[in-house]
């Protein structure tokens, strides 16, 4: 992980969008030479988001992405939060 981030960290990250079948907003990382990097939302057929909200998946392979998109000020919180499974995931909203 300590890898992962460090590459991200020197690199560009860009956001690359698509629509979950409940017309949810799939939010994905990519580097600078448009590889995938980590898929960051998760669906939720139960939660109601705006369009430029997401379920931010801050756990697993994840982690290490939390306080680098934040501070990048990338994404920001919204303040609500949803439980998955046992994990307690924030909203986001993408900043574009």
């Amino acid at each position: 992980m300590i890898v992962m981030k460090e590459k991200i960290e020197n690199s560009s990250i860009n956001f690359k969008f698509k629509t979950y079948s409940n017309g949810q907003l799939a939010v994905f990382l990519q580097d600078y030479n448009g590889f995938p990097v980590a898929e960051i939302s998760i669906k939720d057929d139960i939660v109601d988001l705006n369009i430029d909200e997401f379920i931010f998946k801050d756990y697993s392979e994840n982690s290490t992405l939390v306080n680098l998109l934040f501070d990048m000020n990338m994404i920001r919180t919204t303040g609500r939060f949803v439980l998955i499974g046992k994990h307690l995931c924030p909203i986001c909203q993408v900043l574009y």
